[in-house]
């Protein structure tokens, strides 16, 4: 390009902050869109949950700098210490979007609905470079309901996956009466001993997937049935994999409090009075809430087949990229993670892929960000599509990457250039 090109990033949670940072620490025109009434606003649902990476893996040295130019007395975490994510908001994130910086250009309560070429339509112009010049076209929605455009040289989708979540259903489809009782089933992680504790004490709670979500609820419940002692509790664990410790351990863990959950999660699953019932290779062929009960009525198939009755569905179960707002654009997306192709691919090819250690997972470089569509890019967790072994870290990365794309200078790194986290 020859003139600074304008940015529209997309989404303010930790990934889209640190983007619209490093483009304003290199003087670009920046849009910050975020659809909640907050930067990071997601965090703020599983706030109570610690983090099992250290905080020198969560933030940047750019952010750092940017706090600490903003309020000299602002102090730098410990590196190793592991916050939980309300720690992370309140202490880096909300102070990061309330920075100098980042303040003026971000737009809260902003859906961007969809994203197009101005002059071309998206069967159109494939390989042509007078695609690339023209600009993007963002259709906005404020909360209001009133609409908008903005024009973007550069779009950069951050929105991540969370919200988007899985279905309980066989091949990954919705089950029998799922859609009906969504509203009522719960896709993420209930702070189920704090907040939202009332709403499962003496109930029969029904919890569906084999990750460390799912590992994290159960615990939690455990500790109230078992040692709170609260009356009428039951947990029942189904998991789709077939072995009796649902929780895959990695062999000598670099993340010690991810290795002491699986440990956790695993005795509750195969021991005594613990609380929990485990039922492996079990699935959920249909779904019924029963309101004038308050419950639901779930037919399982497998090692425990047959009707049951639950007071409450915790469904673990991950999530997936919602490609609307760029379906206009020629993104190739992989056929299994749903991600873009050249990242997608990459990671297959990778080590780290058939690793279950996500520290095994390196940056793949500033080509595996390129898609078909110039100058729109995937960045955070998003651009793993279902792959779940993203890391913060590892978007920190693919933001210095793209800028060396975006700034045309192979060797810009601006974090190397910036004090490191220290004690």
């Amino acid at each position: 390009m020859d003139d600074p090109p304008r940015i529209a990033i997309l989404g303010a949670g930790p990934m889209g902050l640190e983007a619209a940072l490093y483009a304003r620490y290199l003087g670009y025109s920046v849009q910050l869109f975020e659809r909640g009434e907050s930067a990071a606003a997601n965090v703020l649902a599983w706030g109570h949950v610690h983090l099992f990476t250290p905080t020198k893996m969560n933030i940047s040295p750019l952010g750092v700098a940017a706090l600490q130019a903003q309020n000299p007395k602002w102090e730098c975490p410990l590196p190793e210490s592991l916050w939980s994510g309300l720690e992370c908001y309140d202490r880096y994130w909300k102070r990061l979007a309330q920075s100098d910086l980042i303040a003026g250009v971000l737009e809260c309560n902003t859906e961007v609905v969809a994203i197009g070429r101005q002059g071309w339509l998206k069967k159109e112009g494939v390989g042509d470079q007078q695609r690339s010049e023209s600009p993007f076209a963002l259709l906005l929605r404020n909360s209001d309901g009133t609409e908008r455009t903005a024009i973007a040289d550069v779009v950069i989708d951050c929105t991540g996956t969370y919200g988007n979540h899985n279905w309980l259903g066989q091949g990954g489809i919705p089950a029998l009466g799922e859609t009906a009782a969504e509203i009522k089933i719960e896709y993420g992680l209930p702070d189920l001993c704090g907040r939202d504790k009332q709403q499962y004490l003496g109930k029969h709670t029904l919890v569906v997937g084999s990750g460390y979500s799912a590992a994290t609820v159960v615990a939690q419940l455990s500790h109230l049935a078992v040692d709170q002692q609260y009356p009428g509790m039951q947990i029942t664990w189904i998991t789709r994999g077939e072995a009796a410790e649902p929780i895959r351990r990695i062999a000598h863990d670099r993340l010690q409090s991810r290795d002491e959950l699986a440990k956790q999660a695993n005795t509750l699953a195969t021991g005594n009075d613990t609380g929990v019932t485990h039922y492996p290779a079990t699935t959920i062929v249909a779904v019924q809430y029963r309101g004038e009960t308050d419950d639901f009525e779930v037919e399982l198939t497998g090692s425990q087949s047959g009707k049951f009755l639950f007071d409450r569905i915790i469904a673990n179960i991950g999530y997936h990229p919602d490609n609307k707002i760029y379906s206009e654009l020629q993104v190739h997306e992989c056929y299994a993670s749903g991600g873009p192709m050249k990242l997608a691919a990459q990671l297959m090819s990778s080590a780290g892929d058939s690793s279950a250690d996500c520290l095994d997972q390196t940056s793949c470089g500033p080509a595996s960000l390129l898609n078909p569509e110039p100058n729109f890019f995937i960045l955070g967790s998003k651009s793993y599509g279902r792959n779940t072994q993203f890391l913060l870290s590892i978007g920190l990365q693919q933001i210095r990457d793209l800028f060396s794309i975006i700034a045309e200078r192979d060797d810009l790194d601006l974090y190397a250039t910036m004090p490191r986290v220290e004690p």
